[in-house]
């Protein structure tokens, strides 16, 4: 280890130093050590290397060698008298210089290098199988050798033990490889040679031995002309071990994404560095086989499984008419499970569009499907190979319109019971609403629940100018019925919204009349959803840019959020936060936060921006959002980076309304007069009535 020189270190010491260090007694060398020495000081010595010795030999070489040149004792001489010197000061004494410091220590440059592997020993495996061929000439080899040392003076003396290992180490057969051989042979084969191969193969073999007197059977590519894949295909023993063997090798790509949906690692309360920021974050991209013919197919609605959320249908169809050529001929409906996000475990396919589907929650092995030629059918998904159940008959529903919503409907008691299959409704753009049943028949029983009429004169909610036909036509008596929501409490009211922007309260009761029509856009309303928190309090969503939140026995909007120049597709309450809510539109996913600001959302999201999107639906949990595209694709998107949900949602909701009404006294009033909104208790919304 060296030391820096200071910078007052004269010379002249520097050459004391060292005259003092050669003449030292431990410095002292021979004539031939002194040549050596020079030879170690050449160029081409110092490039190789100065010495060569291991660090243990270094260290102790130090430590015992270790030169003090400041403590030397320095041989004793002959006390010299002090002298005067001519010409100087009288009375001054002449004695020899002295060091102004002491000497530096000498240091040991070390250089170390990284020295080549060098093999001691290496052994390949002497095994062979002894049921083989090559197995059976070590046998041959190894015996004959027994033999030729057999005779007299020709043995040895051998021992066998082990070295190093106390336990002897051995493996069983099964973790032994073959050994594999080379050989370089050069053929060629035309492909008539080839043709007639196959031919004979097809024609005489059928089966080969293996291991003896075991024969194993032999299928060609095509026996006899007929493909043997196609029957292996339609095993269902086959397909079931496919569809699990694909989801293990799907989880080696999205196990952090399946992960994140099942809510694995959730957010720490505790933690430093928590940051709100409401981000969307994308876990992955389900797209329908690219093999089949889809012209336009958008992801048109889906629907989560009530039993199991892992478990997701998509119909995919039409869902805008601008910039079509045509009107795509087929329609498909896929079952998705997040356990293989590459391929769709359940297939079926129409000649018509498909525009909605929609889980049984009695039954969840039942899906609903609305086709856009107005019939409605229903499968069983646990048996895909089978037929559907039952398909609408025109005797019953004769309209031709596409079905736009489905909802089964909820009979008052049989949550916790037995499992019954309960009847369902369907709207259509016909301004119909039907009701199914399912009976023992492969038709459903179909009855028409109501025939909407236009509005006419001015009705509730918003005050609009509603002109006058200039004359009564036949074919527009009806509006469309765009959306179907069910009430969260009374298991027989419903509402339907339609292209007018009007909102009808029907009974399953009372068929034929209608309990209350309200305004609530100046378009067409498309999106209705109630509070998870609050049986009186829903959000409607329309093509005029309004997201408008409602209060029951509140005639007017008690908020209005409204943010992009474009129609609202559809908005939801969210699952987790009782005063977050999604929206949808063209271009952009927002999310609203009532506590912060009315204004603007706090998060805007484009992914695949040149893409529209259609619409959307949250998981069970809440956590995990399903969005649909126009080009086929379903977006699965994760809440990163959100608040943590309040202790008491409905006092924050409540909280966070006569916050947004601080400017509107009048509307803050009417508030106060409908008193307690939320659910008996302070309970949330439960699951059997979420749809």
């Amino acid at each position: 280890m060296s030391r820096t020189l200071k910078k007052d270190y004269r010379t002249a010491d520097f050459e004391q130093l060292s005259r003092e260090i050669r003449n030292h007694p431990i410095m002292r060398t021979s004539t031939a050590e002194q040549q050596q020495m020079q030879k170690l000081r050449t160029p081409e010595y110092r490039t190789k290397c100065v010495m060569r010795a291991s660090l243990d030999d270094i260290a102790l070489g130090i430590n015992l060698y270790k030169l003090h040149l400041g403590e030397t004792k320095q041989p004793q001489q002959p006390s010299i008298p002090e002298t005067f010197t001519p010409g100087s000061v009288s009375g001054s004494v002449h004695r020899p210089p002295k060091s102004a410091k002491s000497p530096a220590t000498p240091f040991i440059k070390v250089l170390l290098r990284k020295t080549p592997t060098v093999v001691l020993f290496e052994r390949h495996s002497m095994t062979a199988l002894a049921d083989t061929e090559e197995g059976r000439l070590v046998l041959e080899d190894n015996q004959r050798y027994e033999e030729l040392l057999a005779g007299t003076d020709k043995s040895r003396r051998t021992v066998d033990s082990d070295t190093q290992t106390i336990t002897a180490l051995k493996k069983s057969r099964l973790v032994n490889t073959e050994r594999l051989t080379t050989e370089q042979i050069g053929s060629y084969v035309s492909n008539f040679e080839m043709f007639d191969t196959y031919q004979d193969l097809e024609t005489s073999t059928t089966s080969v031995q293996v291991q003896g007197a075991q024969k194993m059977e032999v299928t060609t590519y095509h026996v006899g002309g007929v493909d043997q894949f196609v029957a292996i295909n339609s095993m269902p023993n086959f397909k079931l071990a496919l569809m699990l063997t694909m989801r293990i090798l799907a989880s080696n790509v999205y196990e952090p994404q399946q992960r994140r949906y099942r809510n694995m690692a959730m957010p720490d309360p505790l933690a430093e560095d928590v940051k709100f920021k409401y981000r969307l974050g994308l876990l992955w991209r389900l797209s329908p086989p690219s093999p089949l013919p889809r012209v336009h197919q958008a992801v048109s609605d889906v629907s989560f499984c009530p039993s199991n959320g892992d478990i997701m249908a998509v119909a995919y169809g039409v869902y805008s008419h601008a910039n079509m050529s045509r009107l795509p001929r087929c329609g498909y409906v896929y079952v998705w499970n997040i356990k293989n996000p590459v391929n769709p475990e359940r297939c079926f396919n129409y000649e018509v569009p498909v525009v909605t589907v929609e889980f049984s929650p009695s039954a969840p092995q039942l899906l609903a499907i609305g086709l856009h030629n107005g019939s409605v059918e229903v499968r069983n998904i646990s048996q895909p190979e089978q037929p559907p159940l039952a398909i609408s008959h025109r005797s019953t529903s004769p309209h031709f319109e596409p079905v736009t919503a489905i909802r089964w409907i909820r009979i008052a008691g049989d949550v916790g019971g037995p499992a019954v299959i309960t009847p369902f409704l369907a709207i259509s753009r016909a301004g119909a609403v039907t009701k199914y049943r399912l009976i023992n028949s492969p038709h459903l029983l179909g009855f028409e629940q109501q025939r909407l009429q236009r509005a006419e004169g001015e009705l509730e909610g918003l005050k609009i100018d509603r002109p006058v036909p200039a004359a009564s036509l036949q074919a527009n008596r009806h509006p469309q019925c765009l959306e179907l929501v069910l009430d969260p409490v009374q298991a027989d009211i419903y509402y339907v919204l339609t292209d007018e922007g009007t909102l009808y309260k029907y009974s399953t009761n009372y068929p034929l009349q209608h309990l209350e029509q309200r305004q609530v856009h100046n378009g067409p309303a498309v999106g209705m959803e109630f509070s998870p928190w609050s049986p009186k309090m829903y959000l409607t969503c329309g093509s005029d840019w309004c997201i408008r939140i409602w209060l029951a026995g509140i005639l007017s909007p008690v908020i209005t959020l409204r943010h992009h120049l474009s129609p609202v597709h559809s908005a939801r309450w969210s699952r987790t936060h009782s005063t977050i809510l999604v929206s949808l539109t063209r271009s952009t996913v927002d999310i609203w936060d009532l506590r912060n600001s009315t204004l603007k959302p706090v998060s805007s999201t484009t992914i695949d921006a040149t893409i529209y999107y259609t619409t959307f639906r949250f998981s069970h949990c809440g956590r995990s959002l399903a969005v649909g595209n126009e080009a086929g694709n379903l977006l699965m998107l994760s809440f990163e980076d959100m608040p943590f949900p309040p202790h008491f949602q409905y006092k924050q909701l409540k909280r966070a309304i006569f916050k947004a009404l601080a400017m509107e006294p009048d509307l803050q009033q009417q508030v106060k007069s409908v008193g307690y909104f939320g659910y008996p208790a302070g309970n949330k919304q439960p699951k059997a009535f979420k749809y």
